[in-house]
């Protein structure tokens, strides 16, 4: 035991804590006793004062009720007698059960003598002033009364003393005792004390003085010199500190002499690296400081680094709207690395940045700063909106003439120009069922193009779910009475209302319906719910169809996608619009299907916000 460094201390410990217990213990026992004698001499003695006073001050006030009772107010002097009188023993009783002393016993009973005679006398007063003139009274009072009442005082006068003089005594026994107690805790605690710091003295000596070696050869190695060894002088854990520091110092110099230009020319490598890049990066640690920024940063920006490293984010940018992002992702769980694009203004001009957050992180898993790239996708941008341009033209400029053709086609099928064969009337109506779809296709490409163009065409207004799902469902009450589809809707209340563009959120619907109806069976069943989840309106349409097949559930909302083997078949944008529609107004869209089972499709809305 002795031979760890742990044990040494242990022993010089357990030493301390047995003089103090020692010292606490001979203190707590003379406190203690302390206490009892300062007890009895506060509580016993003083209580039998105290109620020999108010026993005093009861008597003072009943002699003042009789000379009341004799010169001014007899009703009066009688009651307050009275009173006084229930006070007397009230701390009569007090007294009569704290005798403490020798002799006050005798005291206690000549005062319920005396007080007895005196109340006596009170009677006989009361009936001499019912029987005689007020000078026989006087008289009576005078010659019987107030005697008696003199002494009573003397008596409470003296139990009083009596126990003042015991006070007086007890106070002398708790003074010797207390100076006895603090003689002997200060002996006690002078030896302690002189023992402790000797026994600590010697233990640091012997066990700092290897540590002060090993300090000094670790501040030179601090300042270069690594080839210092420290010498050992103990096998305990100090021995051990020092033989590790040794090999330590052993390890550092190969290290110095093999590696150290590599790592140093890496360094100067990676920072080479993340300035060159063209996309600008910035460098931050977990709370928010700026590491490193490249040169895309600073111009995009308008920064120098020298100016703002060490310093948060927002000091720097002030974009609360990144930095929420920013910080969102940073505190997120999942792993995935999240994407958003964002729109700058630079020299006049626009940019957008695709701006990706990946966090850093330590071999155990913790998080120690973030690393944010602004990927330029300005032309992509400008790209994206030449195609939305383009499609938005064709698509306007071939429905004219398409609509000429379904108007010929109509005035030939209602033989307007002549009669048809039944293969030419065939023939007609295939040009018209064509020609509606095609005309279905560059109206949902027009639709598609003004959503992803701008915003500002939404028209909101405040409105209830109910009415928005309402005036879906009578858009397709005929068609699911002809088919014997029960087409039900389970409302959420009237009271429940979301601001959205009324007239796009009905079309959201109604293309929802629709495609349940399009692969729902005559005789099965379309549920339409509503219900409030996490702050949302949740609006879904579940049927009963063919469902799904898996691989399609996650891209079903992408353009031009149509599920495989589907024999009515639509343009594929229909669900591309409705998402557009949904995200435009702050909610989400999802589909959760299984093959054979039918499909729900549920969309969400945030609630009207209440001020």
């Amino acid at each position: 035991m002795l031979k760890t460094l742990k044990g040494k201390f242990l022993i010089v410990y357990l030493l301390l804590v047995f003089i103090l217990a020692v010292v606490g213990a001979t203190s707590i026992a003379n406190i203690y006793s302390l206490g009892k004698s300062i007890q009895g001499l506060m509580t016993d003695n003083y209580k039998s004062i105290n109620a020999a006073g108010y026993m005093l001050d009861a008597l003072e006030g009943q002699n003042s009720a009789a000379l009341t009772y004799i010169n001014t107010n007899k009703n009066k002097g009688i009651s307050d007698f009275n009173k006084n009188s229930g006070y007397f023993y009230q701390w009569y009783n007090v007294e009569a059960s704290n005798i403490t002393e020798k002799n006050e016993k005798q005291f206690v009973e000549d005062i319920n003598n005396s007080y007895t005679a005196y109340l006596t006398l009170f009677s006989k007063l009361q009936e001499t002033a019912i029987n005689s003139d007020n000078s026989k009274v006087i008289d009576f009072y005078n010659n019987e009364m107030y005697p008696e009442y003199s002494n009573l005082k003397k008596l409470l006068r003296d139990l009083s003393i009596l126990n003042e003089k015991a006070m007086f005594s007890g106070k002398e026994k708790v003074i010797n005792a207390s100076e006895k107690s603090m003689n002997i805790v200060i002996i006690l605690s002078v030896l302690s004390i002189i023992g402790g710091l000797t026994a600590a003295w010697l233990s640091l000596i012997k066990f700092l003085s290897p540590l002060y070696a090993l300090r000094d050869n670790m501040k030179a190695l601090k300042e270069g010199e690594l080839n210092k060894q420290t010498k050992i002088v103990s096998q305990d854990e100090i021995g051990e500190l020092s033989k590790e520091f040794n090999d330590m110092t052993k390890r550092l110099m190969q290290f110095e002499q093999s590696t150290l230009g590599k790592v140093l020319a890496e360094k100067n490598k990676s920072l080479a690296i993340v300035k060159s890049i063209s996309d600008p990066i910035i460098v931050m640690d977990a709370d928010y400081k700026i590491v490193l920024i490249n040169d895309a940063f600073e111009q995009l920006f308008k920064l120098e680094e020298k100016n703002v490293l060490n310093k948060y984010f927002l000091e720097v940018v002030r974009n609360g709207e990144l930095y929420d992002y920013i910080k969102n992702i940073y505190n997120s769980e999942e792993d995935k690395i999240e994407q958003k694009i964002f729109y700058f203004n630079y020299n006049s001009k626009d940019y957008y940045y695709n701006v990706l957050v990946t966090r850093l992180r330590e071999t155990d898993n913790k998080r120690y700063g973030l690393v944010v790239l602004f990927q330029n996708v300005t032309g992509l941008k400008e790209i994206e909106k030449l195609k939305s341009d383009f499609i938005a033209t064709v698509s306007h400029e071939f429905k004219t003439p398409l609509t000429s053709i379904m108007m010929g086609a109509s005035l030939i099928g209602d033989e307007a120009a002549g009669g048809l064969s039944n293969k030419q009337q065939e023939i007609v109506e295939t040009i018209n069922e064509e020609s509606e779809k095609l005309l279905n296709l560059v109206n949902n490409l027009l639709h598609l193009s003004k959503l992803e163009s701008s915003k500002s065409i939404f028209n909101t207004e405040v409105c209830t779910i109910e009415a928005i799902v309402e005036n879906s469902l009578k858009s397709f009450v005929s068609e699911a009475k002809e088919r014997n589809i029960s087409l039900q809707y389970n409302p959420i209340g009237s009271s429940i209302k979301v601001e959205v563009d009324f007239d796009k959120t009905v079309w959201v619907l109604n293309n929802l319906i629709s495609n349940a109806l399009k692969f729902t069976e005559d005789g099965d069943q379309i549920l339409i719910r509503s219900f409030v989840k996490q702050n949302r309106v949740c609006v879904s349409v579940k049927d009963t169809g063919k469902g799904i097949p898996e691989e399609y559930v996650e891209k079903i909302f992408d353009k031009f996608v149509q599920v495989r083997g589907t024999e009515d078949r639509g343009t594929g944008l229909g669900l591309s619009i409705a998402k557009e529609i949904v995200e435009a107004q702050g909610g989400e869209i999802w589909c959760e299907s299984k093959l054979h089972e039918g499909s729900i499709f549920t969309f969400t809305l945030p609630l009207e916000e209440e001020f």
